[in-house]
């Protein structure tokens, strides 16, 4: 049995490419070895907590327990050194000389181990707790069970389903990687990949990936699993990993020539790569093994093989070859391989329908030797078509159109070829159209515009264009003005019909699509604009330099400009000690005064030039603001560019991100991963560090590291990217205003600075409300709560951010993943919390398995703050989240438990007496009377509770409540009569509301009287606060 290394050295490293040929030699060992090298990984595996990659996933930041499954620490390197060792011998001795029997180790897979009845035990009581849905009693008996049989792939599979029930999928997912190296069977991964197919959600890319690697396992272990190959080249061109999926596909030709299969994705790729050539050599080299063939027994070569071959030489415009080779093909497969005569006949009388006129005319052409159907009956209609482009293309213009009236373009009955063949019309039509031949192009056009699929703006288009050249102005407007009307945003439409009204004389009407085309193409730059100089400070600068020489009155100002960007950002030049100026060329002396100060401009260092786009960004601050969209542009240009810069400097992103900033130093910029050692000092240095770190870590002169960069202070810094994230997500560039954000999260400075990221991710929160990016609201809803773990507004926070984006019928506010954190966040609470002071026979019975509490926020000495008291707005939330998924009993507990707490708050009592009543109403409800009770005494609790105020909005609210209480319980009377006096409180309080802003108001004066206008009804204010 060979044991492949890679496989060994799994946990520490997944492979990142999908090469399956590992260039290292694998190493010989017995079969019992390698079992148990394979198990004792499979465990480690599963609890290592090193830098793998398992060890990355379990560490995610969801997962919030279980520390004793990544508590143990496996030796890889021991294992490998002991395999090696034992596979640099032939053999086993056993102690015997050389003349003596010398046994040779059996060789393959040991048979499975049979699972002892502990495991049987340990598995079937995971399972009955994992249907029970108790996950962590599930979770640590599956554990035991892996400890004990760790190569039965099952209870992998079942660790993977716990951890997916509790919406941790990466960690699913990598629990069946585990549990497929336990045993080489490629059956194991091939269900490995079947199983993350079928859980792949948004992230299809990623599931992909994890594909590509279970298939390549699958190849490791049985090369010639062809099948699998053509899978896994069919998801890396899916990746657009098309270099590898080429490779594939060419070692499936290496062991199956002539696979049409793999011959056909391949020559499409090399389209794509423009790579015609190779395309040509794959396919010729597979005609010359087919066309000796007999046409009867060849099911691979089809005629769809003959159009990909024959489309590559219009790639190469090599139109004549194509003809030939088409005429060449059609004939083999139509069974006239031997009549090649026609190929010395300039036209294509071969194919057509009938023998008479033109192929009787031919001296060799012998009628009946051959079926009529082995000519032109029998050429498909795609290749001759091809053929006609063809000719048309090499100068035969009475030929090609021969061809094209076989698609009958008058012909508009049900069953023209005109609803099979769309696509046939539209080549044969554009082709027509680019030799200018636009009457006959317009034939074909025509018909199109009752079909569908093809009936579309680009069709209009060059329907307009047929129609202007052959002076039909009528049909040409109709043309443009289709497509304006129903294409907002074509520009080609508006210009060409400005100018079709310009030539007609009507100034009027090509003024106004001129106004339309440059006020949709300023929309679409201000929209999908790129920086004009990208992140060339030097550039950017000298741009802004030149335009304000060139205003009135430069040479006075200039000296101001300078001034003021010294004042604006100091003269702290720390951050440039390692910026190199480049020299100034020699032939740069030479030119005239002004040429050569704009030639050395850009050789300015870069501190200087970033000073003065900052002060200039200061100077466009306000103009931007006000939305004027040319300063808009530039301070846009200027913030790209200065933030490219800040985030070009390794020193604020270190590899590590426990590491703080401590300067510009060369050493800072070696301990960021900026710097390398490259030479002995540079080693000793690194010793001596770590001998003084292993003394203890040295005392940081804080006063000596800078607070600023280019002379510009950090804050000013932040200010910047989180106003460049504001008005990206303004302008829809969504992905670009979260990437900035990204980094300023990242960047060590603020890194560590709590009430920096605090600005970060409110910056953040405020651009998902801007793109309405309701999956972005609730990763930074879940990033508050964990930060501020049981504070009641960070809680309140998810609840706001949900109400006001997202569609309230799959909101992610009641999802799966939300319901499980919010979860465990309540259990937090609840462990966190001293025990209840109860006698020892109230309690319940402590359970088999320890349970901990997940906390997430730190003090200032690094320590986990507990909860001091169950905070009654969380119960509250993930009861209306069980609410909202029509969960009602279990909310019901959550409601009772915060009752428990506050028992005179009208939202608890509201909750439970709508909870009892919505779930009367359920089929299953097995006693509706008794729960409809139960409500209606709760509802009429809230109502003595609201009733104690004297804010007529509170009473408004109750009235509103009870009315949609008896809607939803079909006592029409009762709802209506609640809702008329809902509106009578309505009445009194815009009246009021009047009174306090008007004193003088006349008493007796109707509310429309006292506006002197017509009363609007309102009903802004009888919804009932959530």
């Amino acid at each position: 049995m060979e044991a492949d290394p890679d496989l060994l050295r799994w946990s520490s490293s997944k492979p990142s490419n999908n090469d399956t040929n590992d260039p290292r030699p694998s190493q010989p060992v017995t079969a019992e070895e390698s079992d148990q090298a394979l198990s004792e990984e499979s465990i480690s595996l599963l609890s290592s907590e090193d830098d793998s990659l398992e060890g990355e996933i379990y560490e995610e930041e969801d997962y919030e327990g279980d520390d004793d499954y990544v508590n143990q620490n496996y030796d890889d390197d021991a294992v490998l050194s002991r395999i090696a060792r034992k596979s640099r011998r032939p053999g086993f001795s056993h102690g015997y000389d050389d003349d003596s029997v010398r046994r040779v180790p059996r060789r393959g897979p040991l048979k499975p181990v049979e699972p002892t009845a502990e495991f049987k035990n340990l598995q079937s009581e995971a399972t009955s707790a994992f249907i029970d849905a108790d996950y962590d009693r599930a979770l640590d008996l599956v554990k035991q069970a892996i400890h004990l049989n760790p190569e039965i792939f099952q209870a992998h599979v079942l660790l993977s389903e716990i951890f997916l029930a509790q919406g941790q999928k990466r960690k699913a997912l990598y629990a069946l990687f585990t549990g497929a190296h336990t045993r080489r069977k490629p059956e194991v991964w091939l269900e490995v990949a079947n199983l993350i197919l079928e859980r792949a959600d948004s992230d299809r890319a990623a599931a992909l990936d994890d594909v590509v690697y279970c298939y390549s396992r699958v190849i490791d272990i049985d090369p010639k699993r062809y099948d699998v190959r053509f899978e896994r080249a069919a998801i890396n061109e899916e990746l657009g990993y098309k270099g590898k999926a080429i490779q594939e596909y060419e070692k499936i030709l290496e062991s199956l020539p002539h696979n049409t299969n793999a011959l056909r994705p391949l020559a499409a790729l090399y389209i794509e790569l423009g790579e015609i050539g190779k395309a040509r050599a794959h396919y010729e080299r597979c005609i010359s093994y087919y066309i000796n063939l007999n046409p009867d027994e060849v099911e691979d070569f089809t005629w769809s093989d003959v159009n990909i071959y024959v489309e590559l030489f219009s790639y190469e415009h090599d139109y004549l070859a194509g003809i030939s080779s088409l005429n060449s093909l059609a004939r083999w497969l139509l069974g006239r391989k031997g009549d090649s005569g026609w190929d010395m006949v300039d036209d294509d009388r071969e194919w057509d329908a009938d023998d008479y006129p033109r192929r009787t005319a031919t001296p060799w052409f012998v009628p009946g030797q051959y079926p009529l159907e082995s000519y032109g009956i029998g050429l498909p209609l795609e290749l001759r078509i091809k053929l006609g482009i063809y000719r048309l293309k090499s100068g035969y213009k009475d030929e090609a159109l021969f061809h094209f009236h076989w698609l009958e373009p008058e012909d508009n009955s049900p069953g023209a070829k005109l609803f099979d063949y769309g696509d046939l019309f539209r080549e044969a039509a554009d082709s027509m159209k680019d030799i200018q031949l636009y009457e006959d192009a317009l034939r074909f056009y025509i018909p199109l515009q009752h079909v569908q699929d093809f009936a579309n703006t680009s069709l209009f288009l060059a329907m307009a264009e047929c129609y202007d050249s052959c002076g039909d102005t009528e049909e040409t407007e109709r043309c443009y003005l289709t497509v304006a009307e129903y294409d907002k945003t074509n520009i080609e439409a508006r210009t060409k019909l400005a100018h079709f009204y310009e030539k007609m004389g009507m100034t009027d009407q090509a003024l106004k699509f001129i106004t339309e085309a440059a006020d949709i193409g300023r929309e679409e730059v201000l929209s999908r604009r790129k920086p004009r100089f990208g992140p060339n400070i030097g550039k950017l600068a000298n741009h802004f330099r030149d335009i304000e020489q060139e205003a009135p009155g430069s040479e006075d100002q200039l000296a101001p400009t300078e001034s003021a960007v010294s004042s604006a950002v100091g003269d702290n030049t720390a951050a440039e000690g390692s910026t190199t100026i480049g020299f100034i060329p020699r032939s740069v002396t030479s030119l005239p005064g002004e040429q050569r100060g704009r030639e050395i401009a850009p050789l300015k260092p870069d501190g200087e030039n970033v000073r003065y786009l900052y002060a200039k960004m200061l100077e466009l601050q306000p103009y931007m603001r006000q939305g004027q969209q040319d300063a808009t542009g530039d301070w846009l240009d200027i913030a790209y560019a200065l933030l490219w810069d800040f985030r070009s400097n390794r020193v604020f992103f270190p590899l590590q991100k426990k590491m703080t900033f401590l300067g510009y130093s060369r050493e800072a910029q070696r301990k960021a991963g900026r710097l390398k050692s490259t030479n002995l000092l540079d080693e000793l240095q690194e010793i001596s560090n770590r001998i003084q770190a292993s003394m203890g870590t040295p005392e940081i002169d804080t006063s000596s590291i800078p607070n600023d960069y280019h002379g510009i202070d950090f804050d000013s810094w932040l200010d910047i990217f989180l106003e460049y994230a504001l008005v990206l997500s303004g302008q829809g560039q969504g992905d670009e205003a979260y990437d900035t954000l990204g980094a300023a999260a990242d960047a060590s400075i603020w890194y560590h600075s709590k009430p920096s990221t605090l600005r970060i991710y409110i910056c953040w929160f405020t651009c998902a409300l801007r793109l309405k990016d309701e999956d972005k609201l609730s990763d930074i809803s879940r990033w508050f709560m964990k930060e501020y773990q049981f504070v009641t507004d960070a809680y309140r926070l998810f609840v706001t951010l949900s109400r006001v984006c997202g569609n309230p019928q799959r909101s992610l506010f009641h999802s799966a993943p939300s319901m499980k954190f919010m979860l465990r966040q309540v259990k937090a609470v609840d462990y966190s919390l001293p025990p209840d002071p109860l006698s020892p026979f109230k309690r319940s019975p402590e359970s088999i398995y320890q349970e901990r509490a997940s906390l997430t926020t730190k003090n200032a000495e690094g320590e986990y703050i507990p909860a001091e008291e169950m905070d009654v707005a969380l119960l509250v939330l993930y009861g209306h989240i069980l609410y909202a998924g029509n969960s009602f009993t279990n909310a019901l507990n959550y409601f009772f438990r915060a009752y428990a707490l506050d028992p005179e708050n009208p939202a608890i009592l509201l909750s439970i007496g709508l909870s009892y009543i919505s779930h009367s109403l359920k089929r299953q409800s097995d006693n509706r009377h008794y729960l409809v009770m139960e409500g209606l005494s709760f509802m009429q609790e809230y109502r003595r509770i609201r009733s104690q105020s004297s804010i007529l909005q509170e009473r408004q609210e109750v009235e509103f409540n009870f009315a949609r209480v008896w809607q939803l319980l079909g006592i029409g009377h009762l709802a209506v009569e609640g809702y008329q006096k809902c509106l009578k409180i309505g009445e009194e309080i815009e009246t009021e509301r009047q009174k306090a802003q008007n004193p003088n108001t006349v008493e007796g004066a109707t509310v429309g009287e006292q506006r002197g206008e017509a009363c609007l009804e309102d009903f802004s204010r009888q919804a009932a606060p959530s």
